[in-house]
C-alpha cells in the first residue's frame, strides 16, 4: 500500500471532498477515524474496487443524520436494507482487500453523483468502463 490513499468523503449535506488519507505503519485506520470523526469504523463493499467506510456507531448517536447521497449510492449497488448515517468515505481496494486510492474516473463519478444529490448515481466501481456508467 502507498503512503497516501486518495478517497472521496461525502458528508450528510451531500458535499463531496477529495481527501488524501495518510497511512502510518499500521495502515490507514487512523486516517479513516479522523475523516469519519469516529472511534470505530466499518467497511461496506459496494462493488469490486469500491468500498464505503462508515462510522460503525453512527446509528447509536443521540441524533443520527441520514446521509442521503451515501444511502442512494449503496442502494444503487443493491444494498437496500438500511440507511447510512453520518459522513462516509469511499476508497478502492484490491483483490486481497487492501485499501487503495480511487482512480480519477472513480473520483469523478462519486463527486458528480454527490453534485446530483445522489438522484443520478454514476458507476464508480473498478469495472465501470465495461458498462453504461449509470447504476440503477
Amino acid at each position: 500500500m502507498t503512503n497516501t490513499v486518495t478517497a472521496v468523503k461525502i458528508d450528510v449535506n451531500g458535499q463531496a471532498t477529495i481527501v488524501e488519507l495518510q497511512a502510518d505503519g499500521q495502515g490507514v485506520g487512523k486516517a479513516f477515524r479522523e475523516a469519519l470523526d469516529c472511534r470505530n469504523f466499518d467497511v461496506v463493499r459496494l462493488a469490486p474496487g469500491l468500498d464505503m467506510w462508515i462510522d460503525d456507531e453512527g446509528l447509536f448517536t443521540d441524533n443520527p443524520e441520514v446521509n442521503r447521497v451515501a444511502t442512494r449510492i449503496a442502494r444503487s449497488y443493491g444494498l437496500r436494507w438500511q440507511p447510512y448515517v453520518g459522513t462516509v468515505v469511499f476508497a478502492s481496494s484490491d483483490q486481497e482487500g487492501e485499501t487503495g486510492s480511487l482512480s480519477e474516473d472513480q473520483v469523478a463519478a462519486l463527486v458528480n453523483t454527490a453534485d446530483f444529490g445522489g438522484l443520478l448515481v454514476l458507476d464508480a466501481s473498478r469495472d465501470a468502463a465495461n458498462g453504461t456508467g449509470v447504476v440503477a
